[in-house]
């Protein structure tokens, strides 16, 4: 019985000296762009103890695995290809670049169709595990730890003012127009920027075709605000003729105006069903809402 008690602690003793425990840190909601994952401080953090006697400095493969809620593998690192990875003993901390290389990580089906596409996970939950495995024979050196994280679905702005079919009296056009527009939701990690974009539509043109083919009036860049008032009296003509006796109200100009969300590199900041990033567009109009006389 002495015996068996014996073999039983230098066995648990070899496996304490060997044994390696992993805490792994996940962003819960990263951004959707994975090439911003090794740059940005936070997104994947692994803390490795290596809980081993003097020397015991260990040469391991991370696997890293990505799955969403049905249990579905998304992407798999290929352990053949991933750098092998020296743990000292006591702790060490591995970063996004570290554990999960994107150049050796394969990616599944829709997913790797949104990645080529726009570089970007598709908006759902999602489940990382890691795992560490010995060089070589790839045994399980320690336990996969999981975390869930989330890609939210990106809400562009919405034109606010001036709202669609509006019509603006021309003296107060000739002046200053507001536009105000609401904010990209969810808010993304970096500031962000607004294309603020208005298009006079002429009279053989449908707004779109105006929008797509015209030169633009106003062509800003809104850096962290929702509102802008432009002054138009240099850029566009609004000029109230009158014929001789007669009392007429000018035609209306028409015009389109949209918003367009760059990130903080200053790349438009698209979502999975529109890669212009470009908010609804919307149509006014100017008119003078006095009949005047000569």
């Amino acid at each position: 019985m002495k015996k068996i008690l014996i073999a039983i602690c230098l066995i648990t003793s070899s496996l304490a000296q060997a044994q390696i425990n992993t805490t792994l840190i996940v962003n819960p909601r990263p951004n959707a762009m994975l090439s911003k994952w090794a740059i940005t401080q936070g997104t994947i953090t692994l803390i490795v103890n290596n809980i081993a006697a003097q020397g015991g400095t260990r040469r391991a493969k991370i696997k890293t695995t990505i799955k969403n809620m049905e249990g579905a593998q998304v992407a798999v690192s290929n352990v053949g290809l991933t750098p092998t990875v020296v743990i000292p003993d006591g702790q060490t901390v591995l970063t996004t670049a570290v554990v999960l290389p994107l150049e050796n990580v394969q990616f599944t089906g829709k997913y790797q169709t949104a990645l080529q596409k726009n570089g970007k996970l598709p908006s759902e939950t999602y489940q990382l595990c890691v795992e560490l495995l010995e060089e070589g024979t790839y045994a399980p050196l320690s336990q996969a730890k999981c975390v869930t994280f989330f890609i939210a679905a990106v809400q562009l702005p919405i034109c606010m003012m001036p709202a669609k079919d509006q019509e603006l009296d021309v003296l107060k056009a000739k002046t200053a127009i507001t536009f105000r527009w609401t904010p990209l939701v969810p808010r993304p990690q970096g500031a962000i920027s607004y294309r603020l974009q208005v298009f006079e539509v002429l009279d053989n043109q449908t707004p779109m075709q105006a929008l797509r083919s015209n030169q633009p009036l106003l062509n800003q860049i809104v850096r962290e605000r929702t509102q802008y008032i432009w002054q138009p009296q240099l850029a566009m003509q609004l000029n109230i003729q009158v014929a001789d006796d007669t009392s007429i109200i000018p035609k209306p100009l028409k015009f389109i105006w949209s918003i367009q969300t760059l990130d903080d590199s200053g790349n438009v900041l698209d979502t999975e069903s529109n890669y212009e990033g470009r908010s609804e567009p919307c149509v006014f109009t100017v008119a003078d809402k006095i009949k005047r006389k000569k």
